[in-house]
């Protein structure tokens, strides 16, 4: 793990790194550029085309003429998640205090491939355990019930726990719900990786191009990945203010990292 302007970083496998740079993009992107970001972070370049084949196997990307690739959009819902990270926040609704509930207590755990998908939906939906065996979160998403219960099972939850709806809790168990978040720690924590982009930004113009070219593609997705995973809490419980501006600025780095990108792509191969 290492660190960029105080924000930790990772480096990510081939298949990951190929899923960022197209959801980065936004378009297309040719093999030989991908595995030339591969080969960036140290990832070879029979390790990059062993991964898109597999990415391709998965339904996760789509190979086009040239050999170019693309996001599947229409692929699996892990990889539908990772690309809607800008307009996530368009999910949130008002909230009147009830709660979207998961009953899990009853499913098995042998198979830990199962039961990893299902604990990683529950962790993408935002869903936090009341009691052991009952996760909820805010019911404060667009499309309520239903839309959530169609969107766990796309991410891998269990067909054995029931999805519903949970009203009327007493005041103590109202109180424990609303804790459930630690919203100072996740506010904190937007403004730490803004604060990092902010100044990686300033810093990027001046560093040599394929270091600002790299600098960008850890932090970016260190950034994302932590807005792919926010809870949406609603106002009530946690303030937007710090959500909001992490994402305007995103916006903003994600622009400046993208033309740093391109004007990368096009030198010429030493």
């Amino acid at each position: 793990m290492d660190k960029i302007c105080n924000v930790s970083v990772s480096l990510p496998s081939a298949p990951d790194l190929i899923l960022d740079l197209l959801v980065a993009d936004g378009g297309t992107l040719s093999s030989h550029a991908l595995c030339r970001a591969g080969a960036l972070l140290g990832i070879g370049e029979t390790t990059m085309r062993v991964g898109l084949t597999r990415l391709a196997a998965e339904g996760k990307i789509a190979r086009g003429e040239r050999g170019n690739y693309r996001l599947e959009r229409e692929g699996p819902a892990l990889s539908r998640a990772v690309d809607g990270w800008l307009h996530k926040q368009a999910q949130a609704v008002g909230w009147r205090g009830d709660w979207l509930a998961v009953h899990d207590a009853g499913v098995a755990r042998a198979d830990k491939t199962a039961w990893r998908r299902h604990g990683l939906a529950l962790s993408l939906r935002g869903f936090e355990p009341l009691r052991p065996g009952l996760q909820i979160r805010p019911d404060n998403l667009a499309g309520g019930l239903e839309a959530e219960r169609r969107k766990l099972k796309e991410l891998g939850l269990s067909p054995g726990a029931p999805v519903f709806r949970l009203a009327d809790l007493d005041e103590a168990a109202q109180a424990s719900a609303r804790r459930l978040w630690d919203v100072r720690a996740l506010a904190a924590q937007c403004r730490r990786l803004q604060a990092g982009l902010e100044r990686s930004e300033q810093r990027l113009r001046t560093r040599p191009l394929e270091t600002a070219v790299r600098e960008s593609l850890l932090l970016g997705r260190a950034v994302i990945a932590h807005l792919i995973r926010d809870p949406l809490l609603p106002a009530e419980l946690m303030p937007p203010e710090p959500r909001a501006e992490l994402l305007a600025v995103t916006r903003r780095y994600q622009d400046t990292a993208r033309q740093l990108w391109r004007q990368w792509l096009a030198l010429p191969v030493a």
